[in-house]
This record gives structure tokens, C-alpha cells and sequence, in this order.
């Protein structure tokens, strides 16, 4: 029988192979697990899953089979993001701070309150009114500066790890941000004796920019999980690697204000870069490499990083035709993920800025919020994929429905939201919402061949880190027009790209359908005889 590639079957319910379901799990004839055929065997360079590739030196040249031991990256993640919410979320009145000092030249007892610790006097609110567009623009110039670089660099990063390995990305990563944690301990224990302007902070986030940031880190480290699990685990391991981070923001966040009050910023900071160094030292003695590379000298791996032909390779491998509506399910999934991280972006340039001009929130009001908040979203995400994932076999793109209907109440009520008790409402209201990103990453992890999924996990990270580019300056310009008669008005976009991405999510359930309503009008025997041949 003459065997037909995946890359030339048309995308219609009739190129279907036999007996699948979208993604839902299948077994053969000897009741052996089968590869969801959604999922393509023979990748975009005509390799299966598993094969050498040919002696083109950016070929991967990986077998991609699932690890026996364990290898968790759960921890040093929980670290990172527990040192990175400590430093973070008082960062913010540190720059609201040295802006009343050192630019608008306020003494020292007025501009206090802007710490976050003590609630704000009516002088102080006057204060911060003043202040807030200039600290609103530093934190947008951040964002884009953090988002540029790295949004470029990631479209070589994940093709390259799929050539040399994830481990040394990782360790690039992790060392960056441990730098760049030290700079900001250095940098806020200067200002406590010099009037050091706010833009300074910027250079703390250089390291970690030219390595790519957190858009390489995280990217990776889901490469790494797809690498390292088998497809009945990898929406579990996607599950659990959000987890650590949402409960790493947790800890982070109601940390920070305790320990800002029972000492000071550059303890925060100093305490925030030693939680990033144990999570380097983490990766460095205990995480080992996840794909099966070729052993070759630094100044190979070096001069073959930024090889256009990983970008020509990238961009076939995504232009591929899939069976099954595959190449329609990821760019709808890519297009969620970019849209949704569009909200997110734009909204913490000003998050905090509105609630402390629309409800006068101290840092320890807000941190409390926020851990309550993720709580919540956590609660909800265990929930969701432990029973209408693992008991009801609810599929992916349901659940991630039931997620981003969460997000839209919860932009919504924030917009609306009059007292700070609504925001608690309206966190309850997004019960469902952190589910969302687990569902999306497993979808798109389920819809490519494993040595394609680094080449996937690049595109996707590449759009996202380089939204900002426009959210940012949205929002902020938004927020700064409507500061002084209704700051909640950037709520509204967020739902409005919310209901976008919800109507997109539509879409992709109903190729699901499609695809399992074909698959129950065929019969058995017709099954069985395509798996025998």
C-alpha cells in the first residue's frame, strides 16, 4: 500500500485517518496506547517521531521517546517565580517612591505613604495623581524593552534547543535572572543614600533580556515537560508546572508585604535573588538533559544559533497542512494564546496603579488580594481537571471554553466595580480562568509530532512576548486619559478580547466535533483494517 505524507493531506474530515478522537486517549486492536491522529506521525522535514534526521547540521537530530526517570522542574519554577513576585510587587512603590524624590523632588515624609505600608494621607493621593503617568510610563518602556529582544531571539531558541538540548537554554535563563536580581538588590540599596531616578531600575533587566527573559525560560521549560512525558501525562505535567507558578505568585505575593514591613526594600530584593540562585543550583546539579543530542564543542552550537535556515525550517514546519483540521486548530489555539496574553500584558502596567487610585489599596491589601485571587484560580483549575478532565472526560477545548467565560466576568466586574469587595467578586467570578493556558498548551503539544514541538512553542512564544509592544502603550494611554473620572474604563478591552478569544475557542470545538462525528458514523471493521494495514 503506498504510504501518503501528512503534509499533503487536505485539511477536511474525509483525510482522516481511522478511529480517532480528538483528544480524548485510543487504543489499537491489541489495546495498545495509539497516537491521536490529530497528532501527526511524520513531521514538516518528513521525519517520524523518534528518527534520526539526515546530516543537515539544523536538522534535529533527537529521538524524542519519553524519559523513565523523573525529572521535575516544578521546584525551581516555584522558586523563580516566588523570588520573582517578592521583588516585583514592591518594586512598584519603590519606583512610585524615588519618582516623588528624586523627579518631583517631594520631601521625604510626604512621599512615605507611597511605600505601600501606611495608607495614603489626602496629601499623598494628590501626590500619586501627580506622579502615576510618569511611573505608568516607565512601567510601559519596561515592558516593551523586556518584550523586543526576546520576542525575536525565541523564534531561533526553540528550534535551536530541538538541534543542541533544552539544558543549556534553561541554564542561560535561570543565571540571567539571578543577575539580574542582584543588580536590583544593588541598585535599591544605593537609593537609600542617593537620590537615584527610577529609570535606573531599567538596567536590572538587561541580563535577563539578552537571553531572552522569561519568554525563553518558560517557553523552554514546556518544551522540556513535552520532551520528558508521555501523551497521556502531558495535560497532568502542563497542570502541575501552572500550578507551581500560581502558587509560587501565591507566596510571593503575601510575602512580599510582610517582609517589606519587618525589614526593608533591598532585604526583599536581596531575599528575592537568593530564592533565584537556589532554583539556578537546582537546574545545574539536578536537571539533566531532556532529548537525546549530539555531543559538539560550544563554537558549534554558537555559530549555528542565528542560521536563518532555523527560521525558514520554523516557518514550514507551521505552514504545514495536518490531517484532522490541524493546521486551522493551531493557529486558532496561537491566536487565543496571543490575544489573551495581550489582556494580561496591558493590564499590569496599570493594575496596580488602579486600585490604589480607585480604592486606596496599600501593598499589603494588594498582595492579599492577589494571593486570594490566584487562589481562587487554582482551586478552580484543580477542579476543572480533576473532575470534568479526569473523571467526566470532558475534552480540552471544553474546559478551555469554561475558562475564558471566567475571564470575561472577570474583566467585566472589575470594570464595573465600585468597592474593593467587587474585586473579590469578580476574582470568584474567574473560578475557571487559570484553566485556560494548561488546556490551550496541551491542545497545541497533542496537535504536532514531538520534534516539531519546540519549532510550535517558539512561534506562539514569539507573538505573545512581542504584544506588549502594542498593549502596553495602549492601556497606559487609555488609563492616563481616563485616570481621573472612571481608571476602570481598560477593563473593558480586556473583555472585549476575551469574548474574541471565546468565539475562536468555538471554532475549535467545533472541529473537534466534526472530527468524533465522522469517527462514530464509521464502523468498527473499517477501523480495525486500517490499523492491520
Amino acid at each position: 500500500m503506498t504510504k501518503q505524507d501528512d503534509r499533503t493531506t487536505p485539511e477536511t474530515p474525509s483525510s482522516a485517518s481511522a478511529d480517532i478522537s480528538f483528544d480524548q486517549e485510543a487504543y489499537d486492536a491489541e489495546n495498545q496506547y495509539r497516537t491521536p491522529a490529530y497528532m501527526p506521525t511524520i513531521s514538516a522535514d518528513g521525519l517520524r517521531a523518534g528518527e534520526f534526521a539526515s546530516t543537515d547540521p539544523l536538522t534535529p537530530q533527537t529521538r524524542r521517546m519519553p524519559r523513565r526517570r523523573i525529572m521535575s522542574l516544578e521546584l525551581p519554577v516555584f522558586l523563580m517565580f516566588v523570588g520573582f513576585l517578592l521583588a516585583g510587587s514592591v518594586m512598584l512603590n519603590q519606583e512610585l517612591y524615588q519618582t516623588c524624590v528624586a523627579v518631583y523632588h517631594y520631601n521625604e515624609t510626604d512621599c512615605e505613604p507611597l511605600r505601600g505600608i501606611i495608607p495614603k494621607t489626602a496629601e499623598a493621593q494628590i501626590i500619586e495623581k501627580t506622579i502615576q503617568p510618569f511611573v505608568a510610563k516607565i512601567t510601559m518602556t519596561s515592558s516593551i524593552l523586556n518584550n523586543v529582544w526576546p520576542g525575536i531571539l525565541i523564534l531561533f531558541v526553540g528550534p535551536w534547543s530541538d538541534k543542541f538540548g533544552r539544558r543549556p537554554v534553561l541554564l542561560a535563563t535561570f543565571t540571567a535572572a539571578f543577575l539580574g536580581q542582584v543588580i536590583t538588590t544593588i541598585l535599591v540599596s544605593f537609593s537609600q543614600v542617593l537620590s537615584l531616578n527610577p529609570w535606573f531600575y531599567l538596567l536590572a533587566s538587561i541580563p535577563s533580556t539578552l537571553v531572552g527573559g522569561g519568554c525563553a525560560m518558560i517557553t523552554i521549560v514546556f518544551c522540556y515537560i513535552s520532551d520528558v512525558t508521555d501523551i497521556e501525562n502531558k495535560a497532568r505535567r502542563m497542570f502541575f508546572i501552572n500550578m507551581s507558578m500560581g502558587l509560587g505568585v501565591v507566596i510571593g505575593n503575601i510575602g512580599s508585604s510582610y517582609l517589606l514591613r519587618l525589614t526593608n526594600t533591598t532585604i526583599v530584593c536581596a531575599t528575592s535573588a537568593a530564592l533565584v540562585f537556589i532554583a539556578l543550583m537546582y537546574v545545574l546539579f539536578f536537571i539533566g538533559e531532556s532529548l537525546d543530542v549530539e555531543e559538539t564543542t560550544f563554537a558549534y552550537k554558537a555559530k549555528h544559533f542565528f542560521d536563518v535556515r532555523l527560521i525558514k525550517d520554523l516557518v514550514k514546519t507551521c505552514a504545514t497542512r495536518r490531517p484532522n483540521y490541524g493546521r486551522a486548530i493551531i493557529a486558532c489555539t496561537i491566536s487565543i494564546l496571543i490575544v489573551s496574553n495581550f489582556a494580561l500584558t496591558g493590564e499590569l502596567g496599570v493594575f496596580y496603579l488602579f486600585l490604589r487610585n480607585k480604592f486606596n489599596t496599600t501593598l499589603q491589601e494588594f498582595t492579599y488580594y492577589n494571593a486570594v485571587d490566584i487562589t481562587i484560580k487554582m482551586v478552580g483549575c484543580g477542579v476543572a481537571f480533576g473532575l470534568f478532565r479526569n473523571f467526566l472526560k470532558i475534552s480540552f477545548s471544553a474546559i478551555a471554553l469554561m475558562g475564558l467565560f471566567g475571564c470575561i466576568l472577570d474583566s467585566l466586574t472589575r470594570g464595573l466595580a465600585q468597592q474593593f469587595w467587587q474585586m473579590y467578586m469578580a476574582a470568584s467570578f474567574g473560578l475557571m480562568s487559570g484553566i485556560t493556558g494548561p488546556m490551550l498548551q496541551s491542545i497545541v503539544s497533542l496537535a504536532v509530532s514531538p520534534n516539531e514541538i519546540g519549532k510550535i512553542y517558539s512561534l506562539a512564544s514569539c507573538l505573545q512576548t512581542l504584544s506588549p509592544l502594542l498593549s502596553a502603550p495602549l492601556y497606559t494611554f487609555v488609563y492616563n486619559a481616563t485616570l481621573d473620572f472612571y481608571p476602570g474604563l481598560y477593563n473593558f478591552i480586556s473583555t472585549g478580547l476575551h469574548m474574541e478569544c471565546f468565539c475562536v475557542m468555538i471554532l475549535i470545538y467545533i472541529f473537534e466535533r466534526r472530527v468524533k462525528n465522522r469517527d462514530a458514523e464509521r464502523p468498527t471493521t473499517d477501523s480495525t483494517t486500517t490499523q492491520k494495514t
